[in-house]
């Protein structure tokens, strides 16, 4: 009797009910299973601060929203500024990148000070302290020493010296790092202020040139865990954070994050093969639901 019962339920129509029950039930599961991941998919999306240039591994933008924080390095966090430029800080001062090449991994940056100054006057500003672990001066730089509060004996200074107008009142002495004069006259400034800037923005000791290489800024290259394995297999570089203190790289891949990189493509990992076997079943969803739902109400 059980075997005709079965038998009719196989020709039976199928109820539209069952059949939208099941196919949501499958269709849940393979996205549960196969979807993409969350944190593949939040890093693949590059951050920005307005101007146009992409945010992305080892950079993250501080304040964003915390789970964005797994797409770049703990050590390179950036913010805003009003104009929509990106910023990091070196030494206390909020440092403005003007471009960004991932390639090889160099940065142009420059102080602030230098640049928002409404008069022609040089502004005393700090020391550039370079994280070496993080960060160091590309090749084709030079330091430019900017010298504050030197002695009213001018005749204990060399003959030649050229002052100019610091924006407290004070006499700004510039000098490059190999100037001959500077033995004579590091003793005779209280202050002295190491500034990079560009060998080739720096060409003289006028006014207009030094105040031009130091609004134009300097290179940076940063030096942090190498990305191409990841970025070459398809996936995003990241950070997975064990604790507040302690982290890993993390190549985020759409299976799921990987250590090094993506799955090959051609090879199948058991997440991939699992999804596979789910999707098959869901297009047998014609034959199984009904089969599974009949049945049951055949023994009842």
């Amino acid at each position: 009797m059980k075997e005709a019962s079965f038998v009719g339920a196989l020709l039976s129509p199928i109820s539209p009910t069952r059949s939208l029950i099941c196919i949501l039930f499958f269709s849940f599961l393979v996205r549960k299973s196969c979807g993409v991941d969350p944190q593949f998919q939040r890093c693949s999306v590059p951050q920005n601060c307005g101007d146009g240039q992409n945010i992305t591994f080892p950079f993250f933008i501080h304040g964003s929203k915390p789970q964005n924080y797994s797409c770049g390095h703990p050590g390179f966090p950036i913010s805003c500024n009003i104009n929509g430029q990106p910023t990091f800080t070196l030494s206390d001062i909020n440092y403005t990148i003007h471009q960004i090449f991932y390639q090889n991994q160099t940065i142009h940056v420059s102080n602030p000070d230098f640049s928002k100054s409404n008069t022609d006057c040089i502004p005393l500003t700090k020391n550039i302290s370079l994280p070496s672990i993080r960060f160091e001066l590309v090749p084709k730089q030079t330091h430019l020493l900017l010298l504050y509060n030197c002695s009213n004996n001018y005749s204990s200074l060399p003959g030649d010296s050229q002052f100019y107008d610091g924006c407290y009142g004070e006499k700004v002495l510039a000098l490059s790092e190999d100037d001959p004069k500077l033995g004579d006259v590091s003793n005779e400034c209280k202050t002295r202020v190491v500034a990079p800037v560009e060998a080739a923005a720096y060409g003289g000791e006028n006014h207009d040139e030094i105040r031009g290489a130091l609004e134009n800024g300097f290179w940076l290259k940063w030096k942090v865990n190498d990305c191409s394995n990841c970025q070459h297999s398809g996936g995003f570089c990241g950070t997975k954070f064990d604790n507040s203190k302690n982290y890993r790289f993390q190549c985020f891949c759409a299976d799921g994050p990987q250590y090094v990189g993506c799955q090959v493509p051609g090879q199948f990992s058991l997440s991939r093969l699992f999804c596979f076997s789910v999707i098959f079943i869901q297009n047998l969803l014609g034959l199984a639901c009904p089969l599974v739902y009949e049945v049951d109400d055949v023994d009842k």
